[in-house]
């Protein structure tokens, strides 16, 4: 029996009663096309692979591969690729679909790169179904004022549509972790891209900012913008960054960009 690995951050999942709501919540169909990140031993994998027209799955780890060419055998629609995710490619595909979805069990100390790879592919993503450990997931679903609101709050809010859907404990899994995990659903928002001049401006703005965030906005970006520009954006100067919404981040982000032109 293959032993989840501490330095890949494995927590395989075991609840059979967990797994059935999260298929649940994904609801995949006969004609949709699924990638899935750390399958694992392949709790989820094999409902995919038989309710969905076709499944790519990426796992790392060569000790678990081979369970998951058995379960190709049974459904004959999944393709298994040995590769880190965060050099993995849509384009790489042979089977290439309009949208994908993309599911996936992701290790605690990957999540936040894993956002970001995610962020640059969204042209090939119809929807994300993430699970996170609680505390993370709890910061890309933060509204400004909460003490988890932060940079990374902003820009995935500015590119996705977040919904929690479940609450997963520690005992669904093995080894079972120290800590709540949670299910999110994320929906690309219509028009953004991470490599937009927008979203580029907006990413090196919230960087200054929440790099002094206990500083008055008036006083981080002073070399920016005057008290009286603020103030005309409807931005209070003595605010703080974690008390804006991703709308003023927009509104200043905006604001440089004509500036700037």
């Amino acid at each position: 029996m293959t032993k989840a690995k501490k330095e890949l951050g494995q927590n395989f999942l075991v609840d059979s009663l967990v797994i059935e709501k999260i298929l649940n919540y994904i609801n995949p169909k006969n004609h949709e096309s699924f990638l899935e990140i750390g399958p694992g031993k392949g709790a989820i994998t094999e409902g995919l692979s038989r309710l969905s027209l076709s499944l790519d799955v990426v796992e790392i780890d060569k000790d678990l591969i081979p369970n998951l060419v058995k379960l190709n055998k049974l459904h004959n629609n999944l393709s298994v690729h040995q590769l880190d995710i965060l050099k993995f490619n849509f384009n790489d595909l042979s089977r290439k679909k309009s949208k994908y979805r993309v599911v996936g069990n992701l290790p605690y100390n990957l999540s936040s790169q894993i956002i970001l790879w995610s962020l640059k592919h969204l042209d090939h993503v119809k929807d994300f179904h993430y699970m996170f450990q609680k505390e993370f997931g709890a910061r890309l679903l933060a509204k400004p004022g909460n003490k988890s609101y932060g940079r990374i709050s902003i820009l995935s809010q500015y590119m996705l549509k977040g919904i929690a859907l479940l609450k997963i404990f520690p005992e669904s899994f093995n080894p079972k972790p120290s800590v709540e995990s949670m299910l999110i659903k994320f929906t690309p928002i219509k028009g953004r891209n991470i490599r937009s001049q927008e979203a580029v401006r907006l990413q090196k703005l919230t960087a200054m900012l929440f790099s002094k965030r206990r500083k008055k906005i008036s006083s981080s970006c002073k070399n920016l913008l005057t008290i009286n520009q603020l103030i005309d954006m409807k931005i209070n100067p003595d605010d703080r960054p974690e008390s804006l919404r991703v709308s003023d981040f927009l509104r200043m982000t905006n604001y440089l960009i004509k500036k700037n032109a």
